[in-house]
């Protein structure tokens, strides 16, 4: 039997956070990890060899524990033995490989970081601005020089400070480049966990500078224990596991039923190409226009045109066609993601990337 999803309640928020979902514990308040073996078995050899490196590049698809991972991490290098010394603490001895990153739900250290008050750990994000009632949409200069000036200090207990960022995708060029500075030269006992779910965005300078750790999507088993840890989704299972594409964040939003239609949609269109109906292209489009909802409404409309993608790329393997054949439908994902990189920092109109996506893959199905 699978062990149980376990979770700490922490102090809920007076205001909206970029890294909670509404309803469902936050990372930080995650005490279990599913699907991330591998990278707690690399960070935990590192820790054993007693050559930690001083950040860490967390990177995969948003939604499948990165976030969780980190905050994981740091109640492990928080936690401190009970009245034992300093040498104890940092010891790296053969002991240290037998050990894991799970920690009890009566441990302070966890109690204080689900709690967001560990006076040791700091959090980079984007910032809630109650003059507009929105989260900016990046991560400030000001907001970076706060977070940073907890390496300045003594760690009040003695031991490590920890900073995470979620995620670094969001940093604009004058946050990223103090971070940078960091980087190049980290103070001792100071170690970063950076999220990215696109580190082709990140300079390749703060790239250089990371030990990166690469995190899967989840499989439908782990998907499937999740969904019911944190309210279920009776019957819907079927429908919502195939189209999260390994994210919980995605699985727990396929919920509700607006996102659902907007898929159904989404893939009613692709499936129709290269003819599908002008009508329905053009509620996508319109869905996508402007404000939050269309921001996300975009994000849902590049996931679905990537689940495609890989469907069609798979399907086209298996029926023998030639490489030069296949290759254009793996380099769209890429234009796409490209382009809509434009579009967000430059503020341009999202319903003519949906427009001109959709115009793009039509002529793919067609000469492909």
């Amino acid at each position: 039997m699978a062990a149980p999803i376990r979770f700490l309640t922490g102090a809920q928020k007076d205001i909206p956070e970029a890294d909670r979902l509404s309803g469902v514990p936050h990372p930080r308040e995650m005490l279990s990890l599913l699907g991330a073996a591998k990278a707690e078995a690399e960070f935990l050899a590192l820790h054993a060899s007693g050559k930690m490196h001083h950040a860490f590049l967390l990177t995969g698809p948003e939604g499948i524990g990165k976030a969780s991972f980190a905050y994981r991490a740091a109640r492990f290098l928080l936690r401190s033995p009970p009245d034992a010394g300093m040498d104890a603490l940092f010891a790296d001895t053969p002991a240290n490989t037998t050990q894991t990153l799970e920690t009890d739900a009566s441990d302070r250290v966890a109690q204080l970081i689900a709690n967001d008050a560990h006076p040791d750990l700091g959090v980079l994000r984007r910032r809630y601005e109650p003059k507009t009632k929105k989260l900016r949409s990046e991560i400030s200069i000001e907001d970076t020089r706060e977070i940073l000036s907890l390496f300045e200090k003594t760690a009040a207990f003695g031991g490590w400070r920890v900073i995470i960022i979620d995620a670094a995708d969001d940093l604009n060029t004058a946050s990223a480049n103090a971070i940078l500075k960091t980087l190049e030269e980290p103070p001792a006992r100071a170690i970063f966990f950076l999220i990215a779910h696109r580190p082709d965005r990140l300079l390749p300078t703060i790239r250089s500078r990371c030990r990166s750790l690469r995190f899967d999507p989840l499989g439908e088993s782990d998907l499937a224990a999740l969904l019911a840890a944190f309210g279920g989704a009776a019957g819907q299972e079927g429908t919502i596991l195939p189209r999260a594409g390994g994210s919980i964040r995605q699985a727990l939003r396929l919920r509700g039923a607006g996102l659902s239609g907007f898929l159904t949609r989404i893939e009613t269109v692709l499936a129709a190409l290269p003819k599908p109906d002008p009508g329905e292209i053009d509620r996508i489009a319109e869905a996508c226009r402007a404000g939050s909802e269309g921001e996300e409404a975009l994000a849902d409309f590049a996931s679905a045109v990537e689940l495609w993608l890989h469907q069609q790329i798979g399907t086209r393997a298996r029926a023998g066609q030639r490489p030069e054949q296949i290759e254009p439908f793996a380099t769209a994902w890429a234009v796409l993601m490209d382009k809509a990189a434009r579009v967000d920092a430059l503020n341009l109109d999202r319903r003519a990337l949906v427009l001109a996506t959709i115009d793009d893959l039509a002529a793919l199905v067609s000469t492909g």
